[in-house]
């Protein structure tokens, strides 16, 4: 329940900046800030375990490990090769108009800058006091190598289409710059690199992505919420449920991000 009231606030305060007066971000997923609907599953992900925590409740296995994944890849996450070299290219151009542009950048959730991981830092040293007082709590046994090894190979699925992706992308890159007048500098040939026409992919694929995962994740965690284990894999070893499956598909969808 937690985790819906905190969610619920999240989404309201997300939507009335997204909707006032400069609160749209083109280009990105639902039009706003870059790494807003990672940073709204991450938190979901991550106050989800206080339910169970609360009420002396056995924690499923895979929402520990998605807690570890989701945290790990945030923090990780950083501004892609692409926009640090746009940046590069305009402070070498124009450097007061770059350093106005960072601070007029806006962040995700429409909070400010640092603050996800803040709250993020917060919940976890909540949920490890909770556990200190409350040293009966348990969690579900688990098949530790068989979570890895799939963990990693849904993982490994994802770089690899990642991985084709870009190499398809530099080809491209290569024939245009071979097209091009050879009378521009190495400068002038980036900045039309760059100010070409994005793919269908980069404009609306990802996008569409993102909010595919961010629906997947609120559908596991709410089967999660109302207790619904339709297994699909039930083995002497290894049991997988629906609900555990999608949430699995976060480690797929890290993997193929940039």
């Amino acid at each position: 329940m937690i985790t819906w009231i905190l969610g619920g606030l999240l989404l309201v305060w997300c939507l009335y900046n997204r909707f006032k007066e400069g609160g749209r971000v083109e280009g990105e997923p639902l039009a706003m800030p870059r790494g807003t609907v990672r940073a709204f599953i991450t938190v979901l992900i991550v106050a989800f375990p206080f339910g169970y925590l609360i009420f002396g409740e056995v924690i499923p296995r895979y929402l520990v490990n998605a807690i570890f994944i989701v945290v790990a890849f945030y923090f990780e996450a950083r501004r892609s090769g692409e926009e640090k070299l746009k940046q590069i290219i305009d402070e070498i151009k124009s450097p007061e108009i770059v350093e106005l542009d960072i601070r007029k950048e806006k962040k995700p959730l429409y909070l400010p800058k640092y603050t996800v991981r803040a709250l993020l830092i917060i919940m976890l040293i909540i949920t490890q006091t909770i556990m200190f007082i409350k040293p009966d709590i348990s969690f579900q046994i688990t098949n530790t190598l068989a979570d890895l090894l799939l963990i990693m190979g849904l993982f490994m699925v994802g770089a690899s289409f990642r991985n084709i992706a870009k190499s398809m992308d530099k080809k491209k890159i290569k024939a245009e710059i071979s097209n091009m007048d050879a009378s521009l500098t190495d400068i002038e040939i980036i900045e039309k690199i760059m100010l070409r026409e994005p793919s269908w992919w980069k404009k609306k694929g990802k996008n569409v992505l993102s909010i595919i995962m961010l629906i997947l994740v609120i559908i596991a965690l709410g089967m999660f919420t109302l207790d619904w284990n339709i297994e699909i894999i039930s083995a002497r070893y290894y049991t997988l449920s629906l609900s555990e499956s999608l949430l699995l598909l976060i480690n797929a969808y890290y993997g193929f991000r940039d």
